[in-house]
């Protein structure tokens, strides 16, 4: 299967590839491997940090997934750069999904382009293009805001053999994405730069034609949420249009203007909500946002896109797309199903709704109904089983999951599809969500649940979690699985799709 490698920049980069995995695991569709390649120069990034556990449990979890049985969840395969290369030519580098930087260890940016070992000629022209505070900022968590500063360091990563590596094998099937924002430091300098370095074709000396010539789509994701603090907080919501205006500018000129990109794709939001001015580190832990789950839609829909074409470096009938709901409340800013379009909803709504109520099982009934067939027959869903690893993987990205899901509806604009209640722990961190006791099939939002014949009526007598228990004897009578993570993804895909098609949609 062809690759699409997915360079995700700073924070922002992390959380919309956090969101993509959330679409892929609930068997949303891509007909690429998707290989994320996180950039940031902040060492301890709680963002960045949530994003890279939960891959790492996806990837355990895609390992036991036959592709061909009935299963949709985590069926589309995620994979570090270090996995490809390992995978094409058995060659060892690193298999985390975030990739270092080449001698970025904390300090000043002056320290970082040995400032005080430069000759006076070449002194005085830095000092001309950098102020003090740009060359005395510390890059332990960030470029803090200034792209000038993060177009120098993240250059290096050009120079490093995971780059090398990712160049060497790069196919002529497979595209590539590029995630940053547009009002940041990190973003904002990437994106421009990585593009360059692709349209060029090289790394090292070595050259990839079918690089250069590479299908390369991008969002550019501009204001979506302000910062607390004052004027003397390092990074200024007040700041960020103006630095989207000149970021725009730059890339009407070097990015659309000279056709490097196919297909470039923006998003933003009246930035209504209120972020705290944490400057990096493992504070600096945003909620989720419906811009970037939007922004992951859009990684689908280039990979969904025949028509992009490359001729020498420059592409063939660019597109250029921005992403719309219908309207809504502007004094209650909701957004549910309902409000996506009916393409968005195809795509999006049965897959998003069949993990969220498989979670639910998983948590409030599972473990009641070891002893029905579906639990009880070779291979077993009993104690091993969910003792076992690939079981403390599933359950931890599930987790998360249910935080994801609450903070998009604790954020605004507020992506509310299921009526749940969102749990927090002291310091007002989302810890996941409650739900009520009445019927589960009435919690997806704006949906009624279907009315039914007497005999229907009869026939689904008991309670909801009943309805999947049914489902799940059904699907597992006489068939034969090769092991119970395979029994399980094929029949947990199978009962929760019937079960809401019977019940609601």
């Amino acid at each position: 299967m062809p690759k699409l490698y997915v360079f995700a920049i700073g924070g922002t980069g992390s959380r919309v590839v956090k969101s993509l995995s959330m679409l892929l695991a609930s068997g949303v569709k891509s007909n690429y491997e998707i290989v994320p390649i996180i950039l940031d120069p902040d060492a301890s990034a709680a963002d960045v940090a949530r994003t890279t556990r939960l891959l790492n449990n996806y990837r355990v979890i895609n390992k036991a997934v036959n592709p061909n049985e009935g299963n949709s969840f985590f069926k589309n395969k995620i994979e570090s750069l270090g996995d490809v290369v390992g995978a094409a030519t058995g060659e060892s580098i690193s298999n985390e999904f975030r990739l270092n930087i080449a001698d970025l260890h904390g300090g000043s940016f002056s320290k970082f382009i040995d400032y005080n070992s430069l000759d006076k000629a070449n002194e005085a022209l830095v000092s001309l293009l950098f102020s003090k505070s740009n060359l005395d900022l510390s890059l332990e968590v960030g470029f803090q805001g200034n792209p000038n500063i993060g177009s120098v360091v993240l250059n290096k990563f050009t120079e490093s053999v995971e780059y090398l590596q990712f160049v060497q094998n790069f196919q002529a099937e497979d595209k590539i994405f590029i995630l940053s924002s547009i009002f940041g430091g990190t973003g904002a300098a990437g994106f421009p730069l990585i593009l360059k370095n692709i349209r060029e074709g090289f790394a090292s000396g070595h050259y990839n034609e079918h690089l250069k010539n590479a299908i390369v789509g991008a969002v550019t994701v501009l204001p979506y949420f302000k910062l607390d603090g004052d004027s003397s907080e390092a990074i200024q919501s007040s700041t960020f249009i103006s630095k989207t205006k000149a970021a725009l500018s730059y890339y009407h000129k070097n990015i659309s203007g000279n056709r490097s990109i196919n297909a470039l794709y923006y998003i933003g939001d009246t930035a209504s909500n209120n972020y705290k001015n944490v400057i990096g580190g493992v504070g600096q832990k945003n909620d989720a946002h419906f811009v970037e789950l939007a922004s992951a839609l859009a990684i689908l829909d280039f990979a969904d896109e025949p028509t992009l074409s490359t001729i020498e470096g420059r592409a063939i009938d660019p597109k250029y797309l921005e992403f719309g709901i219908d309207s809504i409340d502007e004094n209650n800013p909701i957004i549910s199903f309902g409000n996506l379009s009916i393409e968005t909803q195809k795509r999006v709504k049965l897959n998003l709704t069949q993990l969220f109520y498989t979670s639910l099982y998983l948590d409030h009934e599972l473990s009641k109904v070891q002893k029905h067939p579906f639990a009880a027959d070779e291979p077993r869903l009993d104690d091993n089983f969910l003792n076992s690893h690939f079981y403390s993987s599933l359950t931890a990205f599930l987790k998360e999951f249910k935080i994801w899901l609450a903070e998009l509806k604790r954020n605004k604009i507020s992506f509310s599809p299921y009526s749940i209640s969102e749990t927090t722990d002291p310091e007002g961190n989302i810890t996941g969500f409650s739900t009520s006791n009445q019927d589960i099939f009435t919690f997806v939002s704006g949906v009624p649940k279907k009315q039914k014949s007497l005999w229907k009526k009869i026939k689904a007598a008991g309670s909801s979690y009943e309805i999947m228990t049914g489902n799940l004897n059904a699907f597992a009578k006489g068939k034969q699985f090769a092991n119970a993570e395979t029994k399980f993804l094929d029949l947990f895909t199978q009962a929760s799709e019937t079960s809401i098609n019977e019940e609601l949609f």
